[in-house]
């Protein structure tokens, strides 16, 4: 019976879902992250979805044109300018796969510009907010000294949330301070965690009794402060969101400790390939962005540096 249904459905999916599917098969089998796999099932699944509606039989059919009055499309419905992009990325990824398996000559996508995006560079945590989050807990209690441990750990090395709470107990090691971490696409690279973060790590485990190497390093807890299991990446960005609330912080999540990470290694004068490497970008593209600077950085960098006032 099951047989029987999975070639029902073989035979009544279309050509450009059946180009979907494969797709999306290729990159699961590629080792895409999860969350890869939802950005390409959702971004080219809808392109498949409205070119099925223009009469589009299949990838033969998929012109420059019809790529520009999609992405026009998603801007005329309100998206944001990121969203669109991502859109944008969606398709060529997938269009560029059909070059390679020879469905297709050429990809349409070459003649379409991709969507603009806006030039701006989200805000960092100020010192001043830093210091307020870490005063809205207790420490000398196992809740409040996990919650400083993390703040600290967050901003001193910039992981992403997946990859914050994934570390372990063990894996820091708190001589040097040298960490392993398993990074976005299943990439490994060396972080580094600073002493006082170290020592924040120190006071949070004293809290929790025998720990053995291997155990979840962040845990979970109720309102009386007892364990409920490793602290996942929806119950870190909760726990963020409500001490922000608490410290009049916002937005208080895992990424802007990450952007206050690079910004501030930067003004600190930490160089754009050793951060590109602490970060586990595979360019610098991204961290390019962070260069431009903040007005209070320009102001700070030509008082420093003026040419007139300083050799004149």
């Amino acid at each position: 019976m099951a047989a029987e249904l999975l070639t029902l459905r073989v035979v009544r999916a279309s050509p450009l879902d059946a180009a979907c599917d494969a797709f999306l098969l290729d990159r699961e089998a590629a080792r895409c992250t999860p969350k890869t796999l939802i950005h390409y099932q959702y971004t080219v699944g809808n392109f498949v979805r409205w070119l099925t509606e223009q009469g589009i039989p299949d990838v033969a059919q998929i012109t420059p044109h019809l790529i520009r009055a999609y992405l026009v499309g998603l801007q005329h419905r309100g998206l944001k300018d990121t969203t669109q992009h991502a859109h944008a990325r969606g398709i060529k990824a997938w269009l560029n796969w059909l070059v390679e398996e020879g469905d297709l000559a050429q990809s349409p996508m070459r003649r379409v510009a991709m969507p603009r995006l806006e030039k701006r560079v989200p805000p960092p945590f100020s010192p001043a907010e830093v210091s307020r989050l870490l005063e809205v807990f207790d420490r000398k209690t196992a809740l409040g000294a996990r919650n400083y441990a993390i703040l600290l750990c967050l901003l001193d090395t910039g992981l992403r949330a997946a990859e914050f709470v994934s570390l372990r107990a063990g894996a820091v090691n708190m001589r040097s301070g040298l960490a392993s971490v398993m990074g976005k696409g299943g990439k490994q690279r060396t972080i580094r965690v600073g002493s006082k973060a170290r020592s924040a790590i120190a006071r949070m485990l004293g809290f929790r009794g025998v720990v053995a190497n291997g155990d979840p390093l962040w845990m979970c807890y109720d309102i009386r402060g007892v364990e409920q299991g490793p602290l996942s990446t929806h119950g870190l960005q909760t726990m963020l969101v409500r001490l922000g609330k608490r410290a009049g912080v916002m937005p208080c999540g895992p990424h802007r400790f990450r952007r206050t990470f690079a910004l501030w290694c930067l003004r600190d004068g930490m160089d754009l390939h050793s951060l590109r490497l602490l970060m586990g970008h595979s360019d610098l593209t991204v961290l390019q962005r962070y260069l431009a600077l903040a007005g209070e950085d320009v102001e700070r960098a030509h008082k420093a540096h003026s040419p007139v006032d300083n050799l004149l």
